[in-house]
C-alpha cells in the first residue's frame, strides 16, 4: 500500500513539474512585440507606386535605392512588395490591376506583413514611393481600426513616403491617369482619402508597434505637389526645393540638395541636405530623422 502511494506521489510530482514548465516557458508568439531600436539589421520593404501601364519591374524601380542601402552597410533584407499581376522581379507580388482599389491593395499588404513577419514576432521598416505610401498608410489605419479582412496588428517600426499624394495628385495628373479605380482614389477629395485621418497612424493601439513616419516631397514634383507630399501630420516632414522630380525621389541617392525639415511645428531654413534616398535610409535607421 505504501509503495503504491509512493508511486502515485512521484507521478503527481512529475505531472505538476511538467505543467509548471509549460506555464513558465511561453511560446515565441506570446513573448510580446519586438522592441524599437536603431540599426542596420532591420528588413526593409520597398513599395512601388502607381503605374499607368499596370506593371512594374520591382528590381529595376528600386535598384538605386537598394544599392545605396547596401553600399552604406545595411545588413537587413531589402525586399520589394508589388501589387500588379503583370509585375516581375518582386520579392512578393500580391497581384491586381489599376482597377484594384488602394484599400484592397492595403489589405493585401497588411496581411502579407502580418503572415510573414508580425505573427513571427518580427518587425519591418517600409520605404514607399508615390501611391505606395497610401497603401501603407491605409494598411496601418484599417488594421488599427480592426476593419474586417485586415490583421489584428502590425509590427511596422518606421515608414518613409517619397512623393506620396497624401492629399491627392495634381489636376493635370488626374486627367492623364484616367478612370481606373486607383486614379479615382488618388483624386483630391476622394472618398478614399477622406476616410484616412490627417494624423499618420503611428499611435500604439490594439497591440500594434508604434510607427515613426517621415514624409518627403519636392517642389519640382509635377505629379504630387510639395504640400500634398507632406499633407497630414507625420513625425518628420522633409521638403526639397528644386531639381528633383517625382521619379527622382526614389532614384536620387547622392549629392547635397537644397531642402528643409520640420521639427515639431517649425521648419528649418533651406540648406544643403542629404539626397532623398539617403534621407529615407537615415529615417529607417534612427528613431528621429536628422
Amino acid at each position: 500500500m505504501q509503495k503504491t502511494q509512493r508511486r502515485l506521489t512521484l507521478l503527481l510530482a512529475a505531472a505538476l513539474a511538467t505543467v509548471l514548465t509549460m506555464l513558465t516557458v511561453a511560446p515565441a508568439s506570446a513573448a510580446g512585440k519586438p522592441a524599437r531600436s536603431n540599426g542596420k539589421s532591420n528588413r526593409v520593404i520597398f513599395v512601388h507606386g502607381h503605374s499607368p501601364f499596370g506593371k512594374h519591374d520591382c528590381a529595376k524601380v528600386f535598384s538605386t535605392a537598394r544599392k545605396h542601402f547596401t553600399n552604406n552597410g545595411w545588413k537587413g533584407n531589402l525586399l520589394t512588395f508589388g501589387y500588379y499581376s503583370k509585375n516581375k522581379n518582386c520579392s512578393y507580388n500580391a497581384g491586381g490591376s489599376r482597377d484594384t482599389s488602394i484599400k484592397d491593395v492595403a489589405k493585401k499588404f497588411a496581411n502579407y506583413v502580418s503572415k510573414h513577419y508580425t505573427k513571427k514576432n518580427k518587425k519591418v521598416d517600409v520605404v514607399a514611393h508615390s501611391m505606395g505610401g497610401l497603401v501603407v498608410r491605409a494598411a496601418l489605419h484599417y488594421t488599427h481600426k480592426r476593419t474586417p479582412g485586415f490583421p489584428t496588428k502590425l509590427y511596422i517600426e518606421d515608414v518613409v513616403t517619397l512623393g506620396t499624394p497624401h492629399a491627392g495628385i495634381t489636376k493635370s495628373r488626374v486627367t492623364l491617369c484616367g478612370n481606373a479605380r486607383q486614379c479615382k482614389d488618388m483624386k483630391p477629395g476622394s472618398s478614399f482619402l477622406k476616410g484616412l485621418p490627417s494624423k499618420m497612424p503611428s499611435t500604439t493601439r490594439n497591440g500594434n508597434m508604434s510607427t515613426d513616419w517621415t514624409t518627403v516631397s519636392s517642389y519640382d514634383d509635377g505629379t504630387v505637389t510639395e504640400t500634398s507630399g507632406i499633407a497630414g501630420t507625420a513625425d518628420h516632414e522633409v521638403q526639397y526645393n528644386a531639381g528633383i522630380n517625382h521619379g527622382e525621389l526614389i532614384t536620387t541617392s547622392s549629392g547635397n540638395h537644397n531642402g528643409r525639415i520640420k521639427y515639431s511645428t517649425k521648419w528649418t531654413k533651406w540648406h544643403k541636405r542629404i539626397s532623398p534616398v539617403g534621407q529615407a535610409r537615415l529615417a529607417v535607421y534612427w528613431h528621429a530623422t536628422t
